[in-house]
């Protein structure tokens, strides 16, 4: 295991434990001292996800969980604020807001949602053949892809530098939501 899959493993249980903790101490004389490393520790596991994204299937994983946590919160938050005070338009204005916030919400889970249950509860894609066309796509974001048996494939970052420089003959088996390789053999040239 990676430093970076070691992080990306650590970052959900960090979550449950921080919000437990947060929950334990909120309203008493510690919760400065305890809310503070919370928060900075949050703030760099948010920080390394967004430069490391697809260093480990396990980061990968972790952007769909939350996004599946964030679409659900969205969707949560909307419901439980709604104010219907003041005039007619502002009541409207309100109602519009929460209607749109819940079809992003739900929208963002649902995606997100479908591609972790389509990698995890179907199964998955085996092929076999030799790597083609290493490539990077995409400004910002770079996705990195391969070519395996006529099919374009996504993979993470490490798995993408092995692949550029030797480009051999591999059994893969890829998750049929997200396009990963979650799982590469290596075959003899």
């Amino acid at each position: 295991m990676t430093t970076a899959e070691f992080i990306a493993a650590c970052f959900w249980p960090f979550v449950v434990i921080a919000v437990l903790i947060l929950l334990k101490v909120r309203n008493t004389d510690v919760s400065w001292f305890v809310a503070w490393p919370v928060v900075a520790i949050g703030i760099i596991y948010a920080i390394l996800l967004i430069f490391y994204d697809k260093s480990s299937m396990i980061a990968v994983n972790d952007v769909h969980i939350g996004g599946v946590v964030l679409g659900l919160a969205i969707v949560c938050h909307r419901l439980l604020v709604l104010d219907l005070q003041g005039s007619l338009k502002d009541k409207m204005k309100a109602l519009g807001v929460m209607i749109l916030g819940i079809v992003l919400g739900s929208g963002l889970a649902w995606i997100t949602g479908r591609m972790l249950y389509l990698d995890y509860f179907s199964p998955r894609l085996v092929i076999e053949g030799r790597v083609d066309k290493p490539r990077t796509s995409g400004g910002r974001r770079t996705n990195y892809l391969v070519d395996i048996g006529g099919r374009t494939m996504k993979v993470t970052t490490p798995l993408y530098e092995r692949l550029e420089k030797f480009r051999p003959m591999v059994r893969v088996e890829v998750g049929r939501g997200s396009d990963y390789v979650y799982d590469i053999e290596y075959l003899a040239n």
